[in-house]
């Protein structure tokens, strides 16, 4: 009994102990948890400026170049025109140029420097531009002609380059450009996929390619030719929608959390209602735990102390003084009333509180 009494004792005191909390911790801890929410949603917001402006470069700015090498086909007879048929996409695709941009075309021949391209002199180069089914979308025809060069000129050169030229580094060709559209817009019902390449001169060509560029103008021009200040301004201004929307829906949004706040703190036990409940449980000790409102350590003790509190009947005889002795004492003939009486209240403090089991 004295073991039971000293851990409802315990269980009393530990109740009423509540842990001291330093304001300066508790405000330090909320700084950084504020902290690491507003360096989170920075994070989030710039990664997420920065994939919608990864995305819309490129759906909006097509690409700068296209070029394809074109191999033309010499006929038996010089009096025929040498052409070439150039496929810029395969059969699966259906387009390679955007509708909303415009486009150049040009032809580059790199020519040997010889005299027989020297007695050609002008040719005309022909471009078709055309659809998948051969129809001529576009068609242009320039001329060209190799760049004049004196004897002395041609001799100076020779003795320059005479050891590159030895050595096979270096060769007496040069190149050729020659631009046929400056500006052509693709047709969204009937695409450009081959061109036509036409040279009305049997020239001799080492190597010859066509190039299709697009001509950026506006945003696309920034876009492309200046990055990295196009792409500061656009994810900056994204950021800052993105914030802009997020404060707005906050403040609409906000009214209903501080309400739901309201009504969870309103359901929450008060703490005279938890003191109230805690006295009462330390009243009585034998109440079920699960109803006793408190700490969850005042809970478990009171749980503990409730299983190991014995019964009744578990009580042992042993245990228990036997007051045999005494009542016989008290009832002999010998004794007088005065030393009965002395002899009651000398066991009265042995007997107090001590139930004899039945």
């Amino acid at each position: 009994m004295t073991r039971f009494r000293d851990k409802l004792s315990l269980s009393a005191i530990l109740s009423r102990i509540s842990l001291p909390s330093t304001p300066s911790a508790r405000t330090g801890l909320s700084l950084a948890v504020r902290g690491l929410l507003i360096a989170a949603a920075v994070t989030i917001v710039a990664l997420s400026s920065t994939l919608l402006y990864t995305i819309f470069y490129k759906l909006y700015v097509p690409q700068l170049l296209h070029q394809a090498p074109v191999y033309l086909q010499y006929p038996a007879s010089s009096a025929e025109n040498t052409t070439a048929i150039v496929n810029f996409v395969p059969a699966s695709d259906y387009k390679f140029l955007s509708t909303s941009q415009a486009y150049s075309v040009s032809v580059d021949l790199h020519v040997p420097t010889s005299e027989t391209n020297r007695r050609m002199g002008n040719f005309m180069v022909i471009l078709e531009l055309q659809n998948r089914y051969g129809k001529a979308v576009h068609q242009s025809a320039r001329p060209s002609i190799l760049p004049y060069q004196s004897p002395a000129v041609q001799i100076m050169q020779t003795f320059v380059r005479a050891i590159p030229l030895a050595l096979g580094i270096s060769q007496e060709s040069t190149h050729l450009h020659i631009p046929l559209i400056e500006t052509v817009y693709d047709k969204h019902f009937s695409p450009i996929t081959n061109a036509c390449i036409v040279l009305t001169k049997p020239i001799e060509v080492y190597q010859a390619y066509i190039t299709v560029r697009a001509r950026f103008s506006g945003l696309r021009y920034w876009m492309y030719y200046w990055k990295i200040p196009t792409a500061l301004a656009f994810i900056v201004a994204g950021a800052s929608w993105q914030l802009l929307l997020t404060a707005v829906a906050w403040s609409v949004l906000e009214p209903y959390v501080s309400r739901s706040r309201r009504l969870h703190a309103d359901m929450l036990p008060s703490a005279s209602d938890t003191s109230l409940a805690s006295r009462a449980s330390q009243q009585s000790p034998h109440s079920q735990p699960s109803s006793m409102p408190g700490s969850p350590l005042v809970r478990a003790l009171s749980f503990f102390d409730q299983q190991s509190v014995p019964s009744d009947d578990e009580f042992d005889e042993q245990n228990v003084p036997d007051n045999s002795g005494l009542e016989q004492l008290l009832s002999a003939p010998t004794r007088s009333s005065s030393s009965r009486a002395s002899l009651r209240r000398r066991t009265s403090g042995l007997s107090l509180g001590v139930r004899k089991p039945s």
